[in-house]
């Protein structure tokens, strides 16, 4: 069995709900989640987030793609020395400012209240700075590209990766072959750096296009009508401070 797959890409999400900044290296710490991932989010229908006494909100309390399609017009850049946000459209600067301070917030808020309109429910408000990660624990996420290929195949045209949201993407193991791994230390290099600790269950926001924020597919019904489950990719807890980068190996250890 295959258990030695390569890092394709990484990437991280700085603002929960917009598209992703590719990275040529990440660093991993213990016990927590990758750096300036979805360390930001926008809420979409009034306050549920108190930066006083912060704590784990539902996703759905958010502007993202499976509510609000419009954001995948918007492409990011974001410098996390400074924590500043820029958002382009059609490659042309449209908003800009840094996050960590009033004007910079209320400058990218007053664009996306014009730019969304009666999309949002309520004027968009960004906060943070904290962890707005599907689920309350310091994971990151990896999806096999041999699994994607498979989808695509299932539902007959190409599935962009980016559907997923990943901070890991890796090749060389066959589609699925990644489940096998649960329970099992990966090494990078050779280093131990993370335990694969669940599969991760899909919702219905894979089945918006982020090129186009067309809703096409229906990826976790497929997944269920074709294998009995909704699962796809994998989150990883790391167990040592490490660095990642395309093109190193990742390999399963023994299963227990």
């Amino acid at each position: 069995m295959t258990t030695t797959a390569t890092i394709a890409a990484l990437y991280r999400w700085p603002v929960k709900g917009l598209s992703a900044v590719g990275l040529n290296e990440a660093a991993i710490e213990q016990d927590r989640p990758l750096a300036h991932d979805r360390r930001w989010a926008i809420e979409r229908a009034g306050p549920v987030f108190d930066a006083a006494n912060p704590r784990h909100v539902p996703k759905g309390k958010f502007l993202q793609l499976v509510n609000t399609a419009q954001l995948a017009a918007l492409d990011i850049r974001h410098d996390a020395a400074t924590d500043t946000l820029t958002l382009l459209r059609g490659g042309k600067v449209v908003a800009e400012g840094r996050l960590t301070t009033p004007e910079g917030r209320a400058a990218i808020e007053r664009f996306l209240a014009d730019f969304l309109g009666d999309a949002a429910p309520a004027r968009p408000r960004i906060v943070g700075a904290h962890r707005f990660h599907d689920v309350p624990k310091p994971f990151l996420s990896l999806i096999n590209l041999a699994t994607v290929r498979a989808i695509a195949d299932l539902v007959g045209k190409e599935v962009n990766p980016l559907r997923f949201r990943a901070n890991i993407y890796i090749d060389g193991l066959p589609a699925w072959a990644e489940f096998d791994w649960v329970g099992r230390k990966l090494a990078v290099d050779g280093e131990p750096l993370f335990m694969a600790e669940e599969r991760i269950g899909r919702c219905i926001a894979t089945g918006v296009d982020p090129d186009t924020g067309e809703r096409d597919l229906h990826i976790p019904r497929t997944l269920l009508d074709a294998f009995g489950h909704k699962d796809c990719g994998l989150y990883l807890r790391p167990v040592a401070d490490g660095l990642l980068r395309p093109g190193m190996t990742i390999e399963a250890g023994q299963a227990p």
